[in-house]
């Protein structure tokens, strides 16, 4: 590698390590914006009856924390889990993963509004919306770095089960799915339909990526990048 090829990676990685913290960054605040939302109730007169009402009333919003916090935390991993493969950025790939933070930065508001109104149809409609962007953003970002044309990602990496948009796919099936069903189920039994889809799909989505691993490994040996 000369000079010229040196300084052209150095900041390269600059650039993309620039990418990965702002990305981190929005995450986080997410992440922390989840449980602000979630509010300690004021009693005028504070009994142990009380608090165990008020309590029970915060169910739902402490259901729908729990249920952002690890679909935000899903999806900050597979952006690790995608980025690590990244050799250079272009211009394309830069407004995606901002589209991508968009949707994740709005989950904080969508996760409240359907706790806050968790016995009507809409604000879980709105919130699944959100969920199934955010999927659709995530593939969009996989395909885009699985190309092998936008020389994004090294030989034969854009091939890695990693990037397949299997597992991605998972969230905008169930979440589309939960809005055809919320005319027809009722509010608390659509909050269920994650909590029943996820391990299924993710159990089928493992035994397909063990799959894809095998063959990847066979085809390019078991130096590549595992």
């Amino acid at each position: 590698m000369d000079g010229n090829e040196k300084a052209q990676h150095n900041r390269d990685a600059f650039q993309i390590e620039r990418v990965i913290l702002f990305t981190d960054a929005v995450f986080a605040i997410a992440i922390t914006l989840l449980v602000i939302e979630i509010k300690v109730p004021e009693l005028e007169h504070p009994t142990e009856q009380a608090v165990q009402v008020v309590l029970a009333h915060l169910i739902p919003k402490f259901v729908g924390f729990f249920l952002s916090f690890f679909i935000i935390a899903i999806y900050w991993t597979a952006h690790h889990r995608i980025f690590r493969f990244v050799r250079r950025l272009d211009n394309r790939l830069l407004w995606l993963n901002l589209v991508f933070l968009l949707s994740i930065i709005l989950m904080p508001f969508t996760t409240a509004y359907q706790s806050e109104y968790s016995l009507l149809r809409t604000p879980w409609i709105l919130y699944s919306i959100n969920i199934a962007f955010t999927g659709l953003m995530q593939i969009a970002l996989q395909r885009h770095l699985s190309n092998a044309r936008h020389k994004l990602v090294a030989h034969p990496e854009h091939e890695h089960p990693d990037l397949d948009i299997a597992r991605p796919l998972m969230s905008p099936v169930v979440f589309i799915s939960s809005i055809a069903l919320a005319f027809v189920l009722p509010p608390l039994a659509l909050r269920m339909i994650p909590a029943v889809a996820f391990p299924l799909l993710a159990f089928l989505n493992r035994k397909r990526h063990k799959r894809l691993t095998a063959a990847y490994h066979g085809k390019h040996g078991a130096t590549v990048l595992a």
